[in-house]
């Protein structure tokens, strides 16, 4: 049995679809002078329809056709456009290979630890305040290694909210005897009404592979991410994003 591929199946949808917007307008159009001649055949021939009534009647036609011409140009012209816009031109035509090489920031929710166990820096970005906020990494095989609140302190130690915008959660593995290796790392926050508040990880890389197989991802490392994830793209030793007016968490 021959394989349908999925463009093709997309083609066809398409099509079926401007089939149908063709047989509406040409439905319109076919009830408008199925009418218009009725009109004509059931008059009174004592009593004939006004001319004058009548050639309005064929303006109007005349006119809705027109609009329907000028309509359907228009929307071609904007897929076009669309089409040919760099707006249009969206991270899942990025060229990963163009990327090697490259520092990016990008959001995920994976963390390595190298072999030198260097302490680890990761922005993160909140919407809403939030009064509650903690972090757990978990190793390869699932299990909590680490769990703390990240919620920032005043200068008594006291714990104050998170406000909205970016901010920077560090944290050394060596310090928690954490081997090298990928791990996962899960963020959680609540606000002051106990609503749930999201926090979006993000990570920070020099991008060391491309894969092009499938969806198109970078390699940073041994993590794969997704183009679509990707931020951020600068020049190595460039200055990372901001965190002007955040708060740094530990």
């Amino acid at each position: 049995m021959p394989v349908i591929e999925g463009t093709g199946i997309e083609s066809a949808i398409a099509a079926e679809a401007a089939r149908k917007t063709a047989q509406e307008k040409d439905g319109g159009q076919a009830n408008f002078l199925k009418l218009l001649v009725t009109q004509l055949e059931n008059q009174d021939p004592l009593n004939p329809q006004d001319s004058a009534a009548f050639a309005s009647q064929l303006a109007q036609f005349t006119s809705v056709e027109q609009l329907v011409a000028i309509r359907a140009g228009i929307d071609g012209l904007g897929t076009q456009l669309g089409n040919n816009s760099p707006v249009a031109n969206d991270s899942t035509r990025i060229d990963p290979t163009q990327l090697v090489g490259r520092d990016v920031v990008v959001f995920g929710s994976q963390i390595e630890v190298d072999e030198a166990r260097t302490p680890i820096r990761m922005p993160i970005r909140t919407v809403e305040d939030a009064t509650e906020a903690s972090v757990k990494i978990y190793d390869a095989d699932g299990v909590l290694r680490f769990e703390k609140s990240i919620l920032p302190v005043d200068a008594n130690g006291r714990p104050i909210a998170m406000r909205p915008g970016d901010h920077e959660f560090t944290f050394d593995p060596a310090a928690q005897d954490l081997p090298p290796g990928v791990y996962a790392i899960e963020f959680a926050a609540k606000g002051a009404t106990g609503q749930d508040v999201t926090i979006l990880p993000m990570v920070e890389g020099l991008v060391t592979g491309a894969i092009l197989t499938g969806n198109p991802a970078i390699r940073i490392g041994p993590r794969v991410f997704s183009v679509d994830d990707i931020l951020e793209v600068r020049l190595p030793g460039t200055s990372p994003i901001g965190t002007a007016g955040g708060q740094t968490v530990l």
